[in-house]
């Protein structure tokens, strides 16, 4: 087991200033290293997502407060990101950069209603209007489109394509309830 005297035996905490090993913005979670042989560090997209930061990559440095999870060391709140470079960031742009390319307008469109989605996995669910099977939502189309969080219940219209796993949301749009309305009445 990890052994460091700058945990404190109340908390069970300490702060470090780690790099970057790898993160995978799709996957949302990477690791970092300190250096000095205490293990890997788990950092997740949710404690970035709390200081606005949308992903880090190799040559980032972290000041961060790490404890231990699950799965061992893990980025507890992150505190600070040093980026390697001052070129701009975004969810949007990394993903163009690693996903095929695909054109939005040749995606089937679906309206459906979010059956699930668990913020700490990073994934959820739309159940599609038509009946069919369940259409897979990544966090990383969630967080593209300018949410964090999804309520179960909520309305979306998807632009979905095939996968090795099945159907994939790969863009999403709330549909708000007054337009739903509106469509109902006329």
């Amino acid at each position: 087991m990890f052994q460091d005297r700058n945990i404190s035996k109340n908390n069970n905490t300490r702060r470090v200033e780690a790099d970057v090993k790898w993160y995978n913005p799709e996957k949302g979670y990477g690791f970092l290293y300190t250096g000095d042989n205490s293990g890997d560090i788990m950092i997740h997209f949710s404690v970035l997502d709390k200081v606005s930061c949308p992903y880090v990559k190799a040559g980032d440095r972290v000041v961060c407060d790490v404890g231990f999870g699950k799965l061992g060391l893990q980025v507890i709140r992150v505190i600070e990101v040093k980026f390697e470079s001052s070129e701009p960031r975004t969810l949007s742009a990394f993903l163009d950069s690693q996903m095929p390319s695909f054109d939005p307008d040749s995606l089937e469109e679906v309206r459906g209603t979010l059956k699930w989605y668990n913020s700490k996995k990073g994934y959820g669910f739309i159940y599609p209007d038509d009946g069919r099977g369940e259409i897979f939502l990544h966090a990383s189309v969630l967080r593209a489109a300018g949410y964090k969080f999804l309520e179960p219940g909520t309305h979306v219209l998807a632009k979905i394509s095939q996968s090795t796993r099945g159907e994939e949301a790969r863009l999403i749009k709330v549909i708000r309830e007054e337009r739903k309305l509106e469509e109902v009445g006329s």
